[in-house]
């Protein structure tokens, strides 16, 4: 499971540009691997909802 989705490189931050790859990924621009904590069933790819979660997790902070 993902402890804080969207955290690209494990800062226990979200960025908007963690979000803006997070997009990019969901869009196919870009692998899943470029930021596996965007997969949060890990089913390989990203989704609206994925997205959403990060967005709110950015605005909050990562779960302790």
């Amino acid at each position: 499971a993902v402890l804080c989705l969207g955290d690209c490189n494990g800062d226990g931050v979200v960025t908007v540009d963690e979000i803006v790859k997070g997009v990019s990924i969901a869009l196919g621009a870009s692998p899943v691997g470029d930021c596996p904590p965007f997969d949060a069933d890990a089913d390989s790819q990203t989704t609206v909802d994925e997205i959403l979660r990060a967005v709110n997790i950015a605005l909050i902070g990562c779960p302790a």
